[in-house]
């Protein structure tokens, strides 16, 4: 440490993001309440979906087999990211916030092309276990292109709603990877960029209940259903109306 130097105690960096803390808490309580109730809802999904899979395997002898495995993965990641997400956003650290995000987002996609494809599925599916032959890999380079996120949309969006998709995901990105410029903001506290991660984040809390509840409307209840729409119906009013529907809607896609 250079002479005459003091270096900042980490409690005195703690302070500054505590007293940003007490702001957010205090200018956005309504959409930290209804995230608050969004992520408790989809931690208790998983505990639903869990004791569905045990119940089927019990009565069935069978397990989950094939790309169909990956689905509640994908799902728990995303709500420990959306966790990860609301911790970020409550102290004001909204660029890590909007990486989290993105992840969010992707996993939606990747869940919906699990369930709604087969070829596609089963090369992400072996892709992510890491083992593809040679000739699988080959295909998902040439064929698939790696099966990137602009890739998956594709697969899964069309016309007016892939463009509405596409805008959003690019949005995300953007914010997660600023310009320094932008990234400088994130040093101090800005409304209106809180505003605009407590948004987003509502939206894909509010997308990933959508997403639990296409894939697996089977093993919720109706008491849970009710549940889902009730806080799909108070994220609508906070956002007035603008949350964005990421279910499929390209036209040859599996009905299940």
């Amino acid at each position: 440490m250079h002479p005459g130097k003091k270096r900042r105690d980490y409690n005195d960096i703690e302070s500054i993001l505590n007293y940003r803390k007490d702001i957010i808490f205090k200018e956005h309580a309504s959409k930290l309440d209804i995230f608050q109730d969004s992520i408790e809802l989809l931690f208790y999904l998983t505990k639903v979906l869990n004791a569905g899979f045990l119940a089927e395997f019990k009565r069935t002898g069978k397990r989950l087999e094939g790309p169909r495995t990956i689905i509640p993965v994908l799902f728990e990641r995303n709500n420990h990211n959306l966790l990860a997400a609301y911790k970020l956003a409550c102290i004001g650290l909204n660029n890590p916030a909007y990486l989290n995000l993105r992840t969010v987002f992707e996993g939606i996609t990747q869940m919906y092309l699990l369930h709604f494809t087969d070829r596609e599925a089963y090369i992400f599916y072996r892709q992510q276990l890491g083992t593809l032959t040679e000739d699988e890999e080959k295909e998902l380079k040439n064929k698939h292109h790696w099966l990137r996120p602009s890739r998956i949309r594709e697969l899964l969006y069309t016309g007016e709603k892939k463009e509405q998709v596409d805008d959003f995901y690019i949005l995300i990105s953007n914010a997660a990877h600023p310009g320094i410029k932008r990234a400088m903001g994130d040093f101090d506290y800005r409304k209106e960029v809180t505003v605009d991660v407590l948004s987003i984040s509502l939206a894909l809390a509010a997308a990933s209940l959508i997403t639990v509840r296409d894939i697996y409307s089977s093993m919720i209840s109706e008491e849970e259903a009710e549940e889902i729409d009730d806080l799909l119906d108070r994220v609508m009013q906070e956002l007035e109306g603008e949350v964005l529907d990421i279910s499929p809607n390209r036209v040859g896609l599996k009905k299940e």
